[in-house]
């Protein structure tokens, strides 16, 4: 027998032995075919989704262990991916990678981009084996090499996944079939015909919601559709890449006045026992309230086609998504709630769309149907409505509501509520934060960050826990990092709400991580609130239930109620929160607003809730009927603000109320505050407690000022503090200023052009006054305190305008007709996070706006045409939903075009129109316009006479207008491209028009 040491060196030898031969072996490994963007080619069985895959080839006769090699789609980070488990690629055998981000065994932690990039297979050691660069992917279209010349790759219509690659591959992505009829809403039946803008090719078709493929059904003759169908065509020619799938949906004779989603999938993505995402299937996992297995209990994602339409029953818009099962025990319902994801390798990255007609958003990264969660046995509306109550009259984070009806592959699915997802893009969308640097929080035992880390958050958690609130040192660290009037908000809404499923669930808040970046709440499911369960009924003390210290189970555990109680030892966190309640009883929760509110949400789907029951009997199913059911709310709403009165008075010690008349000498002059709610009912009774104080402020509107009280303070501050001991009035008095200067409006701003019109950056003035002002000596000044003077003498008409320009040469060129215009201002303006102030000759501050491209600001403006142009000169410009993006170039000098749409008639376009581009022949630059009289995702494609594609000079959502578009082949393709003859065609939604132009070198 060896000594110890020597089989010691045995057994070392043998390690390196095998480690040194599979890297030499590592020398047969190919990155042998891959494909970006699979949605239906191949399923991975591990979590039963169509992902990105790598195939990896042995060309060597011993086999090869991949344990402990690199895959990486970043070459300069070689190691980023290592497989840590058994992956054996047998003698002349093929294996697959799943680039998924799954970060385990054969799942990597990145996924692949469709638009391009880099895949690197390295040994143990982290020296290169193979890579492979590639440009931009197609859906289910492979790229691999030739067996019959491996260094040459090819695109293959069909994958090998698995086995070797076909011998041909394919080379040119055929362009789409162009359908007679555009989706949308018809009388009578219709005769769909299909051409092609390529000779010899073969259009395939589906009318089960499928993507066609080579086994489809060929289009011969026109197609006739009679009732409610879904169409997909799909061009197929040898040598070519099939085209993109062409969905188009047909409604005849439908009838409905709810806005309608279509929604268009492979019945297998949803019905499947296998694939499907909304069965109970044979692929399922235990979760939200099921003890056994349920597909829909599984993350899974699956491509659609969704298109939307309008309440006028015109297209508004058609994107191609992802899906998935959304909800928590709510998936054990018939009728589910949908997640849609917009994803680059779907061929959207963003809905381009103003999907809430009250909310300026009109850009989303996901969005829900939502099945009115666990109130779909009740009314279909009640977390909707209470949202919309609290949007009117609180400081929160609330989720918009709009009601849609659904149908799936042409089949009538009932209500679905268009909700906002809460998560890290609504915070982005909302308050423009960064979504890389939050902390987004669910809370449960434990917070769980869903976005970031939790360590702040467990901070403050562990700092209530052990610090004594009453001391102010320790309460002013609480409110550096908690929005104070956000968080009582949002305590009011679910205590008065008496939601019956919190605090212990449905609590998420977020913070940015930034100085200054405070804890929000963000209200979402109060499904149970309003009398939606026995534990939120009008006189359940929600108030004792969310401040209890000794619950220990559901809903109201003795860590969920911490944060209230802890804060609640804080007198001035007490008083705030007492009387902000009351406020809110005065004037959000108010009896006869919120019977208005219920009354009119209920309006809005009532003609639509017959239909509802039919399709899903078990919906609106308990109690009465559907009227009952809002009987309960209203009652709610009438017997809530007495019940909640006594539950404060028992809680806090607070002995009765007394009245407050608050009034106005003029309303339109200014408004008044208590506790930072606004009082919008001029001279109304309000109802406050007694003995705590109440701070009230007064605020001017501009061209006003704040004289002083009357009642039972005179002060003549904006801002005092009262103490009701009595049945109690107040006045607060305001007059008029001098308007001449106050007056000055910054109107519209234009600040990055389109580079086909460029006027450099202009700041449009407005004086709505009825008398001329003197501008002489004012200040322009931006965020980085750049300041421009005007010179003596400049003066702004009574009703006028002056257009401030920072190159006047540029703009005259441009436009040349408008004549009040001055300048140069030396300083750019950012399209980011922008301030302007304007600055009377005495450094008074006349007015200011603070500006972004993103959040609650269009990003139409920024380089696409667009102008920023105020609504109405009479709002106020420091709020985002009073501006619009303009139509095109905007209207520098005159009235806003967002402002004439809703007084007259706006001189858009009436109808679709392609031009012919100008000039033609030419060389090496054209210019291609068009107009569109509705607001459409566009696309401008050149293509060459064998319908191959040369450029893509538009793929994005436009707003109605008229629009140039510049096409350089120098630029776009250097010498690339031979004199001849091409096509420019432009394809809407509802609108396809195909021109010829003439290169001539």
């Amino acid at each position: 027998m060896l000594p110890f040491y020597l089989t010691g060196k045995r057994i070392i030898l043998s390690f390196i032995f095998i480690l040194l031969t599979n890297v030499l072996n590592g020398q047969n490994l190919t990155v042998n075919e891959f494909m970006a963007s699979n949605s239906k080619t191949i399923l991975d069985k591990d979590f039963n989704s169509y992902l990105d895959w790598i195939e990896i080839y042995n060309s060597g006769s011993p086999p090869i262990n991949l344990k402990n090699y690199y895959v990486t789609d970043d070459l300069k980070l070689p190691t980023k991916y290592q497989i840590n488990i058994d992956c054996i690629v047998a003698a002349n055998g093929y294996v697959l990678l799943w680039a998924d981000d799954a970060n385990t065994g054969t799942h990597t932690n990145f996924k692949l981009s469709g638009s391009g990039e880099s895949i690197g297979l390295f040994d143990p050691n982290a020296q290169l084996v193979d890579t492979v660069n590639f440009g931009e992917q197609q859906t289910d279209v492979s790229q691999g090499r030739l067996p019959s010349d491996p260094n040459n790759w090819a695109k293959f219509s069909t994958a090998t996944p698995g086995k070797a690659n076909l011998e041909s591959g394919i080379y040119n992505l055929l362009p789409p079939p162009i359908v007679s009829n555009q989706s949308g809403f018809y009388n009578s039946s219709l005769n769909i015909g299909i051409t092609h803008l390529i000779t010899d090719v073969t259009i395939r078709y589906t009318i089960d919601g499928s993507v066609p493929s080579i086994s489809s059904k060929i289009y011969q003759t026109s197609l006739q559709v009679d009732s409610n169908s879904v169409l997909r065509f799909r061009a197929f020619k040898n040598g070519y890449s099939p085209s993109i799938t062409e969905t188009r949906t047909y409604f005849i004779n439908e009838k409905t006045d709810l806005p309608v989603f279509s929604l268009v999938t492979d019945p297998a993505n949803f019905f499947s026992d296998t694939t499907g995402i909304y069965v109970i299937g044979t692929r399922g996992v235990t979760s939200h309230c099921s003890t056994a297995p349920r597909n829909w209990n599984q993350d899974w994602e699956r491509p659609v086609s969704l298109e939307f339409f309008e309440t006028n029953k015109l297209l508004a818009f058609k994107v191609n998504a992802g899906v998935k099962i959304y909800g928590g025990c709510t998936r054990l319902y018939a009728q589910k709630s949908l997640a849609f994801y917009m994803r680059s390798e779907y061929g959207d990255e963003k809905l381009r769309y103003r999907l809430f007609d009250d909310a300026p958003l009109s850009e989303f990264n996901n969005f829900i149907l939502r099945s009115s969660g666990q109130d779909w046995w009740r009314t279909m509306f009640r977390d909707g409505m209470v949202q919309t109550l609290l949007e009117q009259g609180m400081k929160l984070d609330y989720s918009n509501y709009r009601p849609s009806v659904l149908f799936i592959n042409g089949k009538y699915w009932g209500i679905h509520n268009i909700r906002e997802k809460m998560n890290e893009y609504y915070t982005f969308y909302h308050h423009g934060a960064d979504i890389n640097n939050i902390d987004l929080i669910e809370i449960s035992k434990v917070g769980r960050a869903t976005s970031g880390d939790s360590i702040a958050y467990n901070e403050i958690i562990n700092f209530l826990a052990t610090k004594n609130m009453a001391d102010p040192a320790n309460y002013g660290y609480i409110k550096s990092i908690v929005d104070i009037d956000e968080y009582i908000d949002y305590q009011i809404a679910e205590i008065y709400g008496a939601n019956g499923d919190w605090p212990g669930s449905n609590m998420k808040l977020w913070r940015e991580r930034k100085a200054g970046g405070k804890w929000r709440w963000m209200i979402y499911d109060m499904d149970f609130t309003f009398g939606g369960n026995a534990k939120g009924m009008f006189d359940t003390n929600t108030l004792a239930q969310a401040t209890l210290a000794t619950g220990t189970s559901w809903p109201n555990p003795s860590w969920s109620t911490l944060m209230l109680r802890k804060l609640l030892e804080n007198v001035e966190f007490k008083n705030e929160f007492i009387q902000r309640f009351a406020a809110h009883m005065n004037t959000t929760f108010e009896k006869n607003h919120v019977l208005a509110v219920i009354d009119s949400m209920a309006k809005d789907i009532a003609s639509e809730v017959p239909r509802h029951k039919l399709r899903w009997p078990q919906s609106i199913s308990y109690g009465t009927g559907w009227q009952s059911q809002i009987d309960i709310m209203k009652t709610f709403a009438e017997k809530r603000p007495s019940f909640m009165r006594e539950h404060i008075y028992a809680k806090f010690g607070v002995t009765t109320s007394h009245s407050l008349v608050i009034s106005r000498n003029n309303p339109a002059w200014g408004k008044v505050f208590v506790s930072s709610v606004e009082m919008k009912k001029n001279g109304a009774t309000n109802i406050f407690f007694k003995g705590i104080p109440l701070r009230i402020k007064a605020l001017a509107l501009p061209g006003y000022r704040f004289v002083q009280w009357e009642g039972v303070s005179n002060s003549t501050s904006p801002e005092i503090s009262i103490t009701l001991e009595s049945n109690t009035t107040l006045r607060a008095l305001f007059t008029q200023t001098e308007l001449s200067a106050k007056s000055i409006v910054i109107n519209e701003i234009n600040y990055n052009c389109s580079s086909v019109f460029d006027t450099e950056d202009w700041i449009e003035l407005y004086n709505p006054d009825d008398k001329n002002v003197d501008l002489s000596n004012w200040i322009l000044r931006d965020s980085k305190s750049n300041q421009h003077v005007f010179a003596a003498g400049i003066t702004i008409n009574a009703k006028g305008y002056v257009v401030v320009c920072r190159d006047t040469a540029k703009f005259k060129k441009q436009r040349p007709n408008v004549k009040n215009i001055i300048g140069n201002f030396g300083f750019g303006l950012s399209s980011n996070d922008e301030r302007i102030t304007l600055l009377d000759n005495s450094n008074k501050i006349i007015d200011e706006v603070s500006y972004s491209s993103s959040g609650l600001w269009s990003s139409l403006p920024n380089g696409k045409g667009s102008t920023l142009s105020l609504i109405d000169p009479q709002l106020d410009n420091s709020q985002a939903s009073n501006w619009k993006a303009s139509q095109l170039y905007g209207t520098p000098g005159y009235l806003n075009d967002v402002y004439t749409e809703v007084e007259k008639d706006n001189g858009l376009p009436k109808e679709f129109v392609l031009y012919q581009n100008y000039p033609n022949p030419f060389n090496p630059e054209t210019t291609i316009s068009f107009s569109i009289p509705q607001s459409s995702h566009v696309t401008l494609k050149v293509f060459d006479v064998l319908g191959r594609e040369v450029a893509t000079l538009i793929d994005e959502y436009k707003q109605a207008g008229t629009y140039y578009e510049k096409f350089n082949v120098e630029t776009r393709h250097g010498a690339s491209l031979h004199s001849g003859v091409y096509f420019y065609q432009l394809r809407l939604d509802n609108f396809t028009a195909t021109k010829k132009l003439v290169l001539m070198k």
